[in-house]
């Protein structure tokens, strides 16, 4: 192997043994944790907070779950999306999804 590719990559045999020892690097030093960093980790939490509750989608055994299923249910519990809603909104548009101008 030339010098020239030699790269990031440790050498190898043919069946893909590697032959160099790797290199001994430091360690990356950790910073140090302050209470301004706590107070903005709390304020990016909140970002993520959702006041919405949770629910399971009918007929899944609880394997489909959370917040975003509020959406996929009407007010009755029974799903938006069921297969004959999505045969007809694929007859009306002819591809399944709608038209774009």
């Amino acid at each position: 192997m030339s010098s020239e590719a030699e790269g990031a990559e440790p050498r190898t045999d043919e069946h893909h043994n590697v032959l160099d020892e790797p290199e001994e690097r430091p360690g990356t030093e950790k910073p140090e944790v302050t209470d301004e960093h706590r107070e903005k980790a709390k304020e990016m939490h909140k970002a993520y907070e959702e006041e919405r509750p949770t629910t399971k989608m009918p007929g899944t055994g609880g394997a489909v779950a959370g917040t975003a299923v509020n959406d996929w249910l009407d007010d009755d519990g029974n799903p938006k999306y069921s297969e004959g809603a999505s045969e007809n909104s694929e007859n009306t548009t002819g591809s399944g999804q709608a038209e774009q101008s």
